[in-house]
């Protein structure tokens, strides 16, 4: 029981991680913008509409910025929202950043005494778990997304008017599903480098 609860730590480590990569790879968000010609639809140069997404990262991953600045305009609802969603990605951050040490003592300890093996059966388990979830996010994600918010806060201020609030404009859904993809795709590529390491470790 304790390796599972250790690998699903280290699972959960693996998705902060790739969020905390995703929210400061903007190149991402720069190229959905241009493929989307999102600059288009909210009347605002590419430059602008980067710069805007650089203001809101800055805000959402800062314990010293304590309000939200964009050219557009944005009202208690939007405030709102965003600074719930600050506190998520806070407290994603804070737990990479906890756990990083952690889960590397842990591991060392554990080859060390040769009980990285017994990782194995418990890491194929949840990491079995997070593909389906996957899967099943990804064939109907408006639907997952939708769930996921709902589950996360606990009011509306997540439902925006484009009209009354254009902030949501710059965060197309194609970007959040890009991300979503993204997350997964590296959480794979951490647990093939872990389970690597530890079929070196333990021949």
């Amino acid at each position: 029981m304790k390796y599972r609860a250790l690998s699903l730590v280290i699972i959960l480590w693996f998705v902060t991680c790739s969020i905390f990569l995703f929210m400061n790879m903007p190149f991402i968000y720069t190229s959905v913008v241009h493929i989307l010609n999102v600059q288009h639809d909210i009347k605002m140069s590419s430059g602008k509409i980067s710069d805007n997404y650089l203001l809101i990262i800055r805000y959402l991953q800062s314990f010293f910025i304590s309000d939200m600045q964009t050219t557009l305009p944005i009202n208690n609802v939007v405030r709102i929202h965003f600074r719930d969603v600050r506190g998520l990605i806070l407290l994603n951050n804070l737990f990479m950043v906890v756990m990083t040490p952690i889960v590397i003592k842990i591991l060392i300890i554990l080859k060390k005494n040769h009980f990285l093996w017994l990782l194995k059966s418990a890491l194929r388990q949840i990491y079995g778990c997070s593909v389906f979830l996957f899967v099943f996010a990804l064939i109907d994600f408006n639907d997952a997304f939708i769930f996921f918010h709902k589950i996360l806060f606990r009011n509306n201020d997540w439902i925006f008017n484009s009209k009354k609030e254009p902030i949501i404009i710059l965060f197309p859904d194609q970007y959040f599903m890009i991300g979503f993809v993204f997350v997964f795709i590296f959480v794979t590529v951490f647990y093939l480098i872990l389970f690597r390491f530890i079929n070196r470790s333990t021949q």
